[in-house]
């Protein structure tokens, strides 16, 4: 059963307990996840978007190369990769019969904010250039916060908005001000609540975090286009994506509000062992298809 795969998964994260620095957590999670399987039929293309940024298109058997989505992976700004991200980017892909770009923005601590954000906005410019007949646009946690961010960027400066925008357990306000973040610290094993405020000192430095670029939930959401948002029940950061769906439909969006029972931060992610990710992943590109007959 799902609710016993992720109780084994949360197990494991809660034992997890060792010292690493942030340079060797991001080293064990891409031994984590960066060597998951791909089939062989899935097409993964290393793409260089600008001079300094690289990335993978991932395109599984049957996906629509007109089509493109737009992943921004999660990692709390300093962990995740194209690679580390490809096994579910071709799960991503062959849902929604679109390719999926995944950029390797730069990370903290090397590379302090807006560079992720601007990152983003040059893999937008990227794909635009490139001709895609449909652009969609998504992330998990801090990839999340990239994500809606970017939408936000586009419509103010009346450029080119992405057709659909998936969130997964997004990361939206760096000051921390949910209510579930003290409510739900002890229900969530992947997130320290200890450990947050670190987190956005080491992403923005002393740059405001109610700036809409560092946290979305706080910038304007008129002229959103169609959004799925997911987030577990056992999340830190539910109120991330509730209060977000809040604000959408304030200014007359209707986003399609997922709250997974027993589902724990980016469960998604651990599709390869669990059901609930699965079904999630399908959700996600269902709603994609569904996104561009609308």
């Amino acid at each position: 059963m799902s609710l016993e795969q992720v109780a084994q998964i949360a197990a494991a994260l809660r034992a997890d307990t060792a010292p690493l620095t942030p340079l060797e957590r991001r080293a064990r999670f891409e031994e984590r996840f960066g060597g998951l399987p791909v089939a062989g039929d899935v097409i993964v293309e290393e793409v260089r978007l600008h001079a300094t940024l690289t990335g993978r298109l991932v395109r599984a058997p049957g996906a629509d190369p007109a089509r493109v989505l737009l992943w921004l992976h999660g990692g709390a700004f300093f962990l995740g990769s194209s690679l580390s991200y490809r096994a579910f980017a071709a799960r991503v892909s062959a849902a929604s019969g679109m390719a999926v770009l995944v950029p390797d923005y730069r990370l903290v601590p090397e590379h302090r904010f807006p560079a992720a954000h601007l990152d983003t906005l040059a893999a937008l410019d990227w794909l635009a250039a490139h001709g895609f007949a449909r652009i969609a646009i998504g992330g998990d946690s801090a990839g999340g916060n990239l994500a809606a961010g970017a939408v936000q960027a586009r419509i103010a400066a009346g450029g080119r908005v992405p057709d659909a925008l998936w969130l997964i357990s997004p990361y939206l306000d760096l000051t921390h001000s949910g209510a579930s973040v003290p409510a739900r610290a002890a229900r969530d094993p992947f997130i320290a609540a200890a450990g947050m405020a670190a987190t956005a000192r080491a992403y923005l430095g002393e740059h405001d975090p109610r700036d809409p670029r560092a946290s979305p939930l706080f910038g304007a959401v008129e002229g959103f286009p169609p959004t799925l948002i997911q987030v577990g029940s056992e999340e830190l950061l539910f109120s991330d994506a509730e209060r977000f769906a809040d604000r959408l439909r304030a200014a007359g969006h209707a986003p399609v509000f997922q709250e997974w029972a027993g589902m724990i931060h980016v469960w998604p992610m651990f599709a390869h062992v669990l059901d609930e990710g699965v079904w999630a992943v399908a959700q996600g590109g269902a709603f994609l298809r569904s996104s561009w007959e609308t």
